[in-house]
């Protein structure tokens, strides 16, 4: 079942908690031009660098290890970090050009790799000799101190780095800040930081920064001043758990200082965030003081943590209190949603009814048509169900559920075998429809059901169109599909000859792009924008992370500027940055809007659908006879070709293993010496997941939204959807398939392994 959203109460108390009092008065809120640094600004410490000669662990180069700087760079690129290390080790022993970059990147990855003591022993005689002009190296040496819990000498270098006027100042004034925490000088943490904000950092970056500012001056304990910053924090922030933990803040530190508008910042987070583990926190705090709070509102966050032995006596409250209020609609709602859970789909089945003629006008008044629709075509009452889908498109026609309750109309007779009627409703839906996704799956459907009526003159030229305007795309290369007559699921086949290490014509490329956009094909803007420049110097001293918001700001900005986006997509992939240069590839294709037919060339396609690992994709795939194309395409879909790549779940790496697939797998591939972060290695992980996506698709007999199902949502949900009647057919199985995430991902895969095998 998908979340249901909250609704009338909880956003009336939002709405209430946002307009009373004066608390909000521009006047008082903290801005980032006037910067006092408090006592920031004499933080020299006294101290010196304790010396230390004697390494953790041996930075002797290792014999038979090259010297050479290219494979160090591929190394790092794909994740062999340690392999990469003794590279750079090696370099650093020479009187070689490239000697700077292997020291620093020898020093970046030993703190990658936890060895902040060899990392010291690198950095401090090299930046001791005064004809150094690299100081990058010592925001890396900070590091390397701060690591090492030598507070005192890690000021010291972040100082001298900032001295120096280096790209990443920010982000040392920010580092810098956590080092005054350490040394206890919280007022002069908060000025770093409020420095470090100040720089025109992109907005993404700025909350770790408010973060900081408003726990800083907590810590010194000016709570007005943290209070204004974690208010800031709330309202800027897109994270929905930084909103809900700024205000979890701002209202223990009102109560601290007996502020009664504390419980107004209270109900908003209870009432916005249900979902986020502070509001549970925050709900047992406030019980425990004897706080009175709504019982819809209790019942919701109960229900978001999936509690629903706690959530269903406090929706029944509400209702015994007010049988007819307004804010009992939704308490009638999420009941329903509990029973329809436990398969009480009769009881389910009224109380949405309730719900809806209760409250109209309330936002999940269509929800509730929504979801008794749902249940009525999942019981095999049509009739009733087509009756409340027309009622949603009739009554709430800008409901977030009008495409599905669209699509849903016509499918109800589709299913019923009535073709014509179907595709009848389809065309009805297309007039109304304006989001591009949702017109070309009711061309689709459309499409199909009238081939499916035997109107081959209606319905071809429908798919004709579709396929000629989206030839990239899922929908175009589906209708290809049904047009050859293939209403199945694709199957996987093992391409008898490819070619990854194409040569591409890249100079009639950038001819076609320069006759195409009527400009000449050269760096100009973005090199000299100082967000390259961070972005460069973050990666340099290994904080990945904070580059890549710099990098992603930087291609926003110039999105609509197709050049640009085609020169940076090129400078990244030949830096070894192939995630960050597709990332800018799929920005060009996106601001070109074409397809091959329409005379866009391969070697651009290539740009956002790069032969990455192409060596080592095809020999891992190969051997589990598996497409090395079907394998990229995966690739690009779970990770987007970052081998370092974590997902909130833990899944790790190049095809998202989780540790406990990759486990199993190395343990049938007999690696004795397999360990978790091995997954992030694109060697391994390739050769892992290669082997879990043969294992899908061999449970599965090679049918590939099967397969693609399982890999996203386990071979239980696969198997549960595959039971759904007509399933053999690849559209109805899509359909069938629960999570929108998964419908989705098995939409890009084959959408990815078709233009790959273009």
């Amino acid at each position: 079942m998908l979340p249901k959203p909250f609704g009338l109460l909880v956003v009336f108390l939002v709405l209430a908690a946002a307009c009373s009092g004066d608390r909000t008065d521009s006047s008082a809120t903290p801005t980032f031009a006037a910067i006092d640094l408090g006592d920031a600004a004499s933080v020299t410490p006294t101290s010196s660098p304790t010396p230390f000669t004697t390494p953790g662990l041996s930075l002797t180069p290792l014999p038979g290890v090259l010297p050479d700087i290219d494979d160090a760079r591929q190394l790092e690129a794909k994740g062999e970090i340690q392999q990469a290390v003794e590279v750079y080790v090696a370099i650093t022993a020479t009187d070689l050009p490239v000697r700077d970059e292997a020291v620093l990147g020898a020093a970046r990855l030993l703190l990658e790799l936890d060895r902040p003591a060899d990392a010291r022993v690198l950095l401090e005689p090299y930046l001791a000799n005064t004809t150094q002009s690299d100081l990058a190296g010592h925001y890396l040496l900070a590091r390397a101190y701060a690591a090492l819990s030598l507070w005192s000498e890690s000021l010291r270098q972040y100082d001298l780095y900032i001295d120096s006027g280096r790209p990443a100042v920010a982000y040392a004034y920010l580092d810098r800040a956590r080092i005054l925490l350490e040394l206890d000088r919280p007022r002069a943490a908060a000025g770093s930081a409020k420095a470090g904000i100040s720089q025109d950092i992109p907005f993404a970056a700025r909350p770790t920064f408010l973060l900081m500012i408003a726990q800083s001056f907590e810590r010194d304990g000016d709570f007005d001043e943290a209070v204004s910053w974690y208010r800031v924090l709330a309202e800027l922030s897109p994270s929905g758990s930084d909103a809900a933990f700024a205000l979890s803040r701002i209202t223990a530190l009102e109560i601290l200082q007996d502020n009664p508008l504390y419980r107004e910042d209270l109900l908003t987070l209870l009432g916005r965030y249900p979902a986020t583990g502070v509001a549970l926190s925050e709900l047992a705090k406030a019980i425990a003081r004897g706080e009175a709070i709504p019982p819809v509102v209790q019942g919701l966050i109960y229900y978001r943590h999936n509690d629903y032995s706690q959530a269903e006596p406090h929706f029944r409250e509400q209702i015994v209190l007010e049988p007819n209020g307004l804010a009992s609609a939704e308490a009638y709602y999420y009941l329903a949603a509990i029973q329809e859970a436990r398969g009480e789909l009769e009881e389910a089945l009224n109380n949405y009814a309730i719900a809806t003629e209760l409250n109209p006008d309330s936002f999940i008044a269509d929800d509730a048509l929504w979801w008794r629709a749902r249940i009525l075509e999942q019981s095999g009452r049509l009739q009733e169900a087509e009756g409340l889908l027309t009622r949603i498109l009739d009554q709430y026609r800008n409901s977030s559920w009008a495409a599905k309750a669209a699509f849903r109309r016509g499918m109800l007779p589709y299913v019923d075998q009535r073709y014509a009627e179907a595709a009848a409703f389809w065309e009805k839906g297309l007039l109304t429809m304006t989001g591009w996704s949702e017109r070309q799956r009711l061309a689709l459907w459309q499409g199909k059901a009238l081939l499916m009526a035997g109107d081959d003159a209606a319905g071809r030229p429908i798919l004709a169109e579709l396929a000629r305007i989206n030839e990239d795309d899922y929908y175009g290369i589906r209708a290809l599909s049904l047009l050859a007559g293939n209403h199945g699921q694709p199957r996987a086949i093992l391409e008898p000859e490819i070619n990854l290490e194409p040569d591409f014509d890249w100079e009639a490329a950038e001819s076609w792009l320069a006759l195409e956009t009527g400009r000449r094909v050269v760096e100009f803007g973005w090199p000299s924008d100082l967000r390259w420049a961070r972005a460069q110097e973050l990666w340099l001293v290994g904080r990945g992370s904070q580059a890549d918001v710099e990098a992603f700001s930087l291609m926003e900005s110039y999105a609509q500027d197709p050049i640009a986006m085609y020169t940076m997509s090129q400078k990244l992939a030949t830096q070894g940055r192939l995630a960050m240069s597709a990332r800018a590839g799929q920005r060009l294709l996106r601001f070109l809007n074409l397809n091959p037919n329409q005379g866009l060339p391969r070697a651009l396609l290539s740009l956002s659908y790069p032969p990455a690992f192409g060596t080592s994709a095809e020999l891992y795939a190969v051997s589990v006879d598996v497409s090395p194309l079907l394998l990229l395409a995966l690739v690009r879909q779970e990770s987007f070709f970052n081998p370092r790549a974590q997902s909130p779940a833990g899944a790790l790496g190049l095809s998202q293993v989780l540790p406990s697939t990759g486990r199993s797998i190395a343990a049938d591939l007999n690696l004795l010496d397999f360990s978790v972060d091995q997954l992030l290695h694109a060697e391994l992980n390739l050769r892992v997941g290669a082997y879990y996506l043969a294992e899908q698709l061999g449970s599965f007999d090679a049918e590939l939204y099967l397969a693609f199902a399982a890999y996203n949502a386990g071979p239980g949900a696969a198997n549960r959807w595959r039971e759904t009647p007509g399933a053999a057919d690849g559209d109805i199985f899509l359909e069938a398939v629960e999570f929108r995430e998964t419908q989705l991902y098995i939409e890009f895969v084959a959408e990815n392994y078709a233009i790959y095998r273009y």
